[in-house]
């Protein structure tokens, strides 16, 4: 126990010392990013830059508001959200809502800088929410990770199971038509084991081109944007046992139904009040 206090303590520490190295780095990012965006990104950087918070969050809120999806702004709304905390004028849900920004700059970015600096961010955030949790008695994980149907799935893009799905059809196909027309046994035996290792392969491939199917064109991720909800079942009735889910939490919202959302965090498969989730933003599919 005393070696996960120090832990948390340096996590708590770490989002500090972060959050002032990258105040110093982020006026070189907006001033290259600012010919490309309208006024409301230039004004939330500036903002940001000059220690005007809530100015910062207001513009990156309006600025998504819009429905303007950009991994840069969506990092800088993250970073707002995260300094507000640093400076002790946090209010509820600004971790979840800082962690929600750096999650959808991971998404939307492929710039290596960018999105190590969010991974930096994201870890210090949720190294803080975990401080959290132990000091108030509640399990401490934030991030159960995704399944591992969905992590071999995001290995390749849609696309490219596909074509390996096909590659794999034609060896099946070959390895069949050699078995059943040669005549030498050693010819038989090698198109059998072709065709063999052929099938599992296909299968696989098709299973995950399902996978990759559905998540660009059905999957519906959210952050969790509070510190007090709490899991219940399909009436509103809350789970027995459970504590409150992790701000900051990343999930995957399998259906909306009213005020009520359910949602898949790791093994857990429960209700959480919509207003709790900050839905990440995709580009377009």
């Amino acid at each position: 126990m005393t070696t996960t206090r120090r832990s948390t303590t340096k996590d708590s520490r770490a989002l500090c010392a972060w959050l002032v190295v990258t105040a110093c780095l982020l006026g070189a990012r907006g001033v290259a990013h600012a010919d490309d965006v309208d006024s409301l990104f230039t004004s939330g950087a500036q903002a940001l830059q000059q220690g005007r918070v809530g100015d910062a969050i207001d513009a990156f809120e309006a600025y998504a508001d819009r429905g303007l999806v950009d991994a840069v702004a969506s990092y800088d709304r993250g970073l707002a959200y995260a300094e507000r905390v640093r400076i002790g004028a946090e209010k509820d849900g600004d971790l979840g809502r800082a962690a929600q920004g750096f999650e959808e700059a991971l998404d939307l970015s492929r710039d290596p800088k960018l999105v190590a600096d969010a991974e930096r961010g994201l870890a210090a955030v949720r190294g803080e929410v975990a401080r959290r949790r132990l000091r108030a008695g509640q399990p401490v994980e934030v991030d159960p990770g995704r399944s591992l149907s969905r992590t071999l799935a995001a290995l390749l893009v849609e696309n490219t199971w596909a074509v390996v799905a096909l590659a794999a059809s034609a060896a099946l196909g070959l390895g069949l038509f050699v078995r059943w027309l040669a005549r030498r046994p050693r010819v038989r035996v090698g198109g059998g084991v072709m065709a063999g290792v052929a099938a599992p392969a296909l299968a696989f491939a098709v299973a995950m081109t399902a996978a990759a199917r559905h998540d660009r064109l059905s999957l519906v991720e959210a952050v969790v944007v509070t510190s007090t909800a709490r899991p219940t079942d399909e009436r509103g009735v809350i789970l027995p046992g459970s504590t409150p889910m992790p701000e900051g939490a990343r999930v995957e919202v399998i259906r909306e139904q009213g005020p009520s959302a359910r949602v898949r965090f790791g093994a857990l498969d429960a209700w959480l009040p919509a207003g709790a989730l900050r839905p990440l933003a995709q580009l377009a599919r």
